[in-house]
């Protein structure tokens, strides 16, 4: 991606389709663009009157988003005019300048442009930006990949991570992303720069490492050791107010005014659209500074404490001055000792009169840019979650298996790749090309060109730390560690009531935001559904097994659900010793189910019947409320041999699914009952089924032909 201005901030996400299930949105809007195309003669993202890709585009994402699009008037106002066959007529001819002759038709057409074709472009801009799509809304071949759920080529450092294909993607693409200047000839690595700091400093806070990450860009390179050391080091006011360069006229004003500044030169240069309320605000922190640098006397620091102790003022002190964050720190004990006040702030350098006013006023505008960086930095931090390899966790950032990537960068001078030099013919042919790098698939060590030498130089420092044999020994151990590191979050975070208080929250869809305060904010809540009864089944289970790998879901560092796995695999696939148990979980409504579960159930049960033969395989259907007609069709062809759709020349005699209530799920919690009676039910019941089944009886009717 590009960035045009020095002062600019790069995003992740277009404001304008911001959502907070970033993760889910990628994966719908992927989702939706070949559905688009299939259903298009041409697959050409084009506007109107060239094509309705666009259009058709915005309409499935009211569809499949409803919850977050529930307001579109101008949508809902064009499709009701399309029902006017004299309009709908005008419309279909595409003659834009008839169109336009009309002040109803021609705001319709506007309408159609900016509010309906406008947003399919904004939201499917978001695609292009991490290399899902290219520029003409052409799918990449890694988007593909991950909506089909296509197992990927892993690279032999990549097969020791315990993440799933959707970290890994996310990780190789974050790794992959520059962020260059306009004319192409620089770049800036935000990922790079995020394992840098994660790999010099183990513990960082989330607000200063989003911070750092997202401030910069490729206009004004800097020396990442000495700029992390200094930012990290109580200076972070300092350096962003100083980052970019805001030469102009006003700051030619503020520098020749005395201290203090006249009241008008200060109104008109620290107003920035605010009211003269908020002014008057701002106004009085600035008087009151001046008089306590010129004495810092306790009656004077009394005062700041008295402003400071108003908690409307102090936030909007803060943030329009000290970028979000505290501009002084008060000791708690004894808030007007002057004493303790400079030791506490003695970084702060606007505890002095000199150059007051020329600092004031570029830490003024350095927050203004600072909202920029907080709002996208929010979506880059969600985007890093989602590589599983970075936690986010009360407010502290840290690298999940630091002691495997410290030794696989020892080889690496990382910190010379933050920032790099380009060509504009370069830059086209790194993103823009579907051929290019950034939308086709590399491994982690294609990407930072690591030769193979020094890879096989880092796994056996790898093996020798753990002091074990093998390259499948490290991934055993580490994918082990995990393992049971995610028990015990299960067993801290969602012991059996927490469980059971949450199941019951599903029923109502009005509860979406409920449940997802308790589980994962920016997360869909399908997705979390299929987490919950995951879990749910680990407090049912009397058997022991490995829950961590039966979720077909990605999940964070900190083991948060982000997005339900593409491909053909089930929702839960539990391997016990003797037999597989696999967990298909929706909330669809039983009105939605035969439409959008029968098919796609059978078929996963189906093909896991065969593929795990001769292990026996039950499925459970679990929905809030159930179907009949779909429920009693599976029941039906239970005894039927059923064909796999990935290998035609192979059948399952019979393939079993048993549909199971929500509630009746809690319920088997509450009374403690283990899955072993459920599963001796099942297999009584659908034994009682079994018969022999004549595959040819088709041929027996037709054969007078």
């Amino acid at each position: 991606m590009k960035v045009s201005k020095l002062d600019q901030v790069f995003n992740l996400f277009d404001t304008n389709g911001r959502r907070s299930d970033v993760i889910n949105a990628y994966n719908i809007y992927t989702n939706i663009l070949e559905q688009v195309y299939e259903e298009s003669e041409s697959s050409v993202w084009r506007r109107y009157p060239n094509e309705s890709t666009q259009f058709r585009f915005y309409e499935l994402a009211i569809e499949k988003s409803p919850e977050i699009f529930k307001q579109h008037p101008k949508y809902d106002n064009f499709v009701k005019a399309m029902e006017n066959p004299k309009i709908k007529m005008a419309f279909d001819k595409g003659d834009i300048s008839y169109l336009k002759q009309t002040n109803g038709l021609k705001q319709l057409y506007a309408d159609l442009d900016n509010a309906i074709e406008g947003r399919a472009r904004h939201y499917s801009s978001n695609l292009v930006k991490i290399g899902l799509a290219d520029e003409h809304r052409q799918i990449s071949p890694v988007g593909k990949s991950w909506i089909h759920g296509k197992k990927l080529r892993r690279s032999r450092f990549e097969n020791l991570l315990p993440i799933d294909e959707t970290n890994l993607i996310f990780l190789r693409q974050l790794l992959k992303l520059r962020v260059y200047a306009k004319d192409g000839e620089k770049y800036y690595s935000p990922m790079l720069m995020a394992m840098y700091i994660l790999l010099n400093y183990q513990r960082v806070s989330e607000d200063l490492f989003i911070t750092m990450i997202q401030m910069l860009n490729p206009y004004l390179p800097i020396e990442p050791s000495s700029f992390v050391e200094e930012f990290l080091g109580g200076h972070a006011q300092k350096l962003e107010r100083e980052y970019v360069p805001f030469s102009t006229d006003a700051l030619d004003k503020i520098n020749n005014e005395p201290i203090p500044m006249s009241k008008e030169v200060f109104a008109s240069h620290f107003s920035s659209g605010k009211s003269e309320k908020t002014i008057k605000i701002y106004r009085e922190f600035y008087e009151n500074l001046v008089r306590f640098n010129r004495e810092g006397t306790t009656e004077n620091l009394e005062k700041l404490v008295e402003l400071f102790s108003d908690t409307q003022k102090k936030s909007m002190i803060n943030k329009a001055f000290g970028f979000g964050r505290n501009v002084f720190t008060f000791d708690t004990r004894d808030r007007t000792n002057v004493s303790k006040f400079m030791e506490l702030n003695e970084d702060v350098d606007i505890l002095t009169n000199e150059d007051l006013n020329t600092k004031l006023f570029l830490q003024f505008q350095a927050s203004k840019r600072h909202d920029g960086v907080r709002e996208y930095g929010d979506v880059t931090r969600r985007v890093m979650k989602v590589t599983g390899i970075i936690s986010f966790k009360n407010g502290v950032v840290e690298l999940a298996q630091r002691d495997l990537w410290q030794k696989f960068f020892s080889k690496i001078n990382l910190e010379n790749m933050v920032f790099g030099e380009s060509t504009n013919e370069a830059y086209e042919s790194y993103e823009k090309e579907m051929t290019s790098p950034f939308l086709n698939h590399l491994t982690l060590e294609e990407i930072l060109e690591y030769e193979d030498e020094k890879v096989e130089q880092a796994i056996v420092e790898i093996k020798d730390e753990l002091n074990l044999a093998s390259e499948e020994e490290i991934r055993e151990t580490i994918f082990n560690q995990t393992s049971e590191a995610f028990i015990q979050h299960i067993e801290t975070n969602y012991p059996k009531e927490k469980i059971l208080e949450i199941l019951q929250l599903f029923s109502d869809r009005s509860n979406d935001l409920k449940i997802q305060k308790m589980v994962a904010e920016n997360t869909d809540v399908p997705t979390i559904f299929e987490y919950i009864v995951g879990i749910a089944w680990y407090h049912i289970s009397s058997k022991k097994f490995d829950l961590f790998s039966s979720f077909n879901l990605s999940m964070s560092a900190d083991f948060e659900p982000e997005t339900h796995a593409g491909g053909g695999a089930g929702d839960i696939v539990i391997d016990y010793d003797d037999h597989i148990l696999m967990l298909e979980v929706t909330l669809m409504n039983k009105h939605a189910q035969k439409r959008g579960e029968w098919e796609p159930v059978l078929r996963h049960a189906t093909n896991l019947t065969i593929e795990s033969a001769p292990k026996k395989v039950t499925t459970l259907f679990i929905a809030d409320d159930l179907d009949e007609n779909t429920i009693n069709i599976w029941r039906a062809v239970a005894t039927v041999p059923l064909q796999s759709s990935r290998e035609s020349d192979k059948f399952a005699d019979t393939v079993t699914i048993m549909p199971v209530k929500n509630e009746e799920l809690a319920k088997m919690i509450q009374n403690r009952k283990n899955e072993t009676e459920l599963l001796e039910s099942i297999k009584e019941s659908f034994d009682k089924l079994s018969t022999d089944f004549n595959m040819g009886w088709r041929d027996e009717i037709i054969k007078f032909i």
